[in-house]
């Protein structure tokens, strides 16, 4: 993987399958806007709780825009540039693995532990 892209996955924060999973799905839907609720059943992700941190997460390093309790993915060039080179990474089998392991390793001890 490219150190420029791990690097950016540090900073913004990256550090969960279900947080890349989910910033991804934003990605594939770029006109996707919603509230918590209806993120979580579009997206088929079952933890509002874990969903609400990733999108607070998210919002906090620019990744996603938030109005009036809904959320949708920021469109900036800079956002979707890295984002298109992610999800071109993670569609190959051999590089999404190498992916996953450099987000493990950034994972935080404790939420490791589930």
């Amino acid at each position: 993987m490219k150190t420029k892209l791990s690097r950016y996955l540090q900073n913004k924060g990256i550090d969960s399958f279900q947080k890349l999973q989910f910033l991804l799905f934003l990605y594939k839907n770029p006109a996707l806007t919603g509230t918590l609720q209806e993120l979580a059943q579009r997206a088929y992700f079952g933890d509002t709780r874990l969903l609400s941190k990733i999108l607070a997460e998210l919002h906090s390093v620019g990744l996603i825009e938030e109005v009036d309790r809904s959320y949708k993915l920021n469109q900036t060039p800079g956002v979707i540039t890295y984002l298109k080179g992610l999800a071109r990474l993670f569609d190959d089998p051999l590089t999404r693995q190498n992916l996953l392991q450099a987000i493990s390793k950034q994972a935080p001890v404790a939420a490791m532990g589930y």
